[in-house]
């Protein structure tokens, strides 16, 4: 599983959990999102494009799409309201892919990736989007 914390666009990290295949530790450095909502208000839909670099200098794009399911604690979010708080997991699914032009990390673009995320406020109000990140491995059980 990977972890993404987008601070402020276009900064942020990407990490993988100790033993996950393939080893990502980099920094997000360029990135922008479009957020647009359902005429309804009820849900929002985020497209995310990024370049990060590994701690050894090796860049890669990423790519996300979402949607974010808007109850009254995100939409005090979008509001700006003074009275948000960091949201849980739970209100938003995403689905990724990547581009890498180095063997060590082809399997990020070999596969498929979803994910859900949650928005973290930080005391100075800035606010920082979290998403963890599985990949999607062959059910072999139903055989």
């Amino acid at each position: 599983m990977l972890t993404v914390k987008n601070q402020q666009t276009p900064t942020g990290t990407m990490k993988s959990l100790p033993g996950f295949k393939p080893e990502i530790d980099a920094e997000i450095v360029f990135g922008g999102d479009w957020l647009y909502f359902d005429p309804d208000k009820s849900r929002a839909r985020i497209n995310f494009k990024g370049i990060a670099k590994t701690k050894s200098g090796v860049p890669f794009s990423f790519y996300y799409a979402g949607i974010i399911t808007i109850d009254e604690a995100i939409g005090k979010i979008f509001a700006f309201s003074p009275e948000s708080k960091t949201i849980p997991f739970g209100n938003s699914t995403t689905l990724h892919t990547f581009e890498a032009g180095v063997p060590e990390l082809k399997d990020l673009e070999n596969c498929h990736w979803v994910g859900n995320g949650r928005f973290i406020l930080g005391e100075d109000k800035g606010l920082t989007v979290e998403s963890r990140i599985s990949k999607v491995v062959p059910s072999t059980a139903m055989d």
